[in-house]
């Protein structure tokens, strides 16, 4: 009962509070549009900005909460693999421009066009990721590199991982490096906490609730898979 009263308030709450961000969000889009003075377009746009991140924080929240009751359950089905990627990079790319990253993707010959699996949460996942290596770059570079990892091969694991082969599936592998500041030896263990950020003064200053690598995790545990972090 306690269980079923948590998720109906929880559905209430993310229903209402959508509803008024999309408000917020459509009436800021058509102001925009109108004649404005270059400090009421600067206002605008801050309005805009910080109604999109806190939506994106409300989806964060109702993510790991679903996560968490195990209510959350993958939605499978064919999908093209490289338009994945491909939209990654168009979200991600004007943010990288105005910091003048670079922004690259490398996608192996053999990996497939084709896949199943859970489209939504898998580019959800490399947008968690690849996005936050852009926030935390000042300068440089963000690439990302897409293969099919081989099972028998250690070099493409962990060893506390072990996948299984399996025919007809495939692993895939992304990895995301990029050019920046890197994470404290201390910190690595709780990159993905949530609620939990690095510690090092170059990182203090990008805010953020440490939501989508906790949410990253889970996400790919549950497709079976292993994300980890390396930093020197």
């Amino acid at each position: 009962l306690a269980i079923r009263a948590r998720n109906d308030f929880r559905a209430v709450m993310n229903h209402e509070m959508r509803t008024l961000m999309h408000a917020v969000i459509a009436l800021s889009s058509l102001l925009l549009e109108t004649e404005l003075s270059p400090d009421q377009r600067a206002m605008i746009e801050t309005v805009l900005k910080s109604s999109n991140l806190l939506t994106t924080l409300v989806d964060d929240v109702l993510d790991l909460s679903r996560l968490e009751d195990g209510s959350l359950e993958l939605e499978i089905g064919p999908f093209n693999l490289h338009e994945v990627f491909r939209e990654v990079i168009n979200l991600i790319k004007p943010i990288a421009s105005i910091k003048k990253l670079s922004m690259n993707i490398n996608m192996a010959l053999d990996l497939p066009t084709y896949s199943i699996g859970d489209k939504k949460r898998l580019m959800q996942t490399i947008l968690n990721i690849v996005g936050n290596a852009v926030k935390f770059t000042k300068g440089g570079y963000v690439l990302i590199k897409a293969s099919v990892a081989n099972p028998e091969s250690s070099r493409d694991w962990r060893p506390e991982f072990h996948p299984a082969s399996c025919n007809g599936h495939f692993y895939l592998r992304v990895q995301v490096t990029d050019s920046g500041c890197g994470i404290l030896p201390q910190d690595i263990p709780f990159v993905f906490t949530r609620f939990v950020q690095s510690r090092s003064g170059s990182n203090r200053s990008t805010g953020g609730a440490g939501l989508r690598l906790a949410i990253s995790r889970r996400f790919v545990n549950l497709m079976g898979g292993h994300i980890w972090i390396e930093s020197e």
